[in-house]
C-alpha cells in the first residue's frame, strides 16, 4: 500500500481533480475523500451520477417550459404555466 498523497496537493496538481469534494456520502454518511477507499469513490459516483441526472432532468423541464410559453407568446412577465395548452395539439 501506498502513501496517499494529501487532497490539496492532488487538487493544485491537476485541474482535473480541482473540484474534488473534501468528503463524499457513502451508505448516507459523509466521508472524508482522503480516507475514502475505492469502493467508497464507486458508491459517490452512483450518488453523484444520480444528482447529475436529476438536475439534467430539471433543466431540460425547464427549458421545455420556457419555449412551449414562449411559442404560446408569452412574455417576460407572464405566468409560464399560464401558456401551456391544457392538451397537447397534434402536429
Amino acid at each position: 500500500m501506498t502513501i496517499p498523497v494529501s487532497l490539496d496537493d492532488l487538487r493544485k496538481r491537476s485541474g482535473l481533480f480541482a473540484a474534488l469534494p473534501d468528503d463524499i456520502v457513502v451508505s448516507g454518511e459523509m466521508k472524508p475523500l482522503q480516507t475514502a477507499t475505492l469502493d467508497d469513490v464507486a458508491f459517490a459516483l452512483l450518488q453523484a451520477e444520480a444528482e447529475y441526472n436529476a438536475a439534467g432532468d430539471r433543466y431540460h423541464a425547464l427549458r421545455r417550459l420556457y419555449a412551449t410559453a414562449r411559442e404560446n407568446k408569452a412574455l417576460g412577465a407572464d405566468l409560464a404555466l399560464a401558456f401551456v395548452p391544457e392538451k397537447k395539439e397534434d402536429r
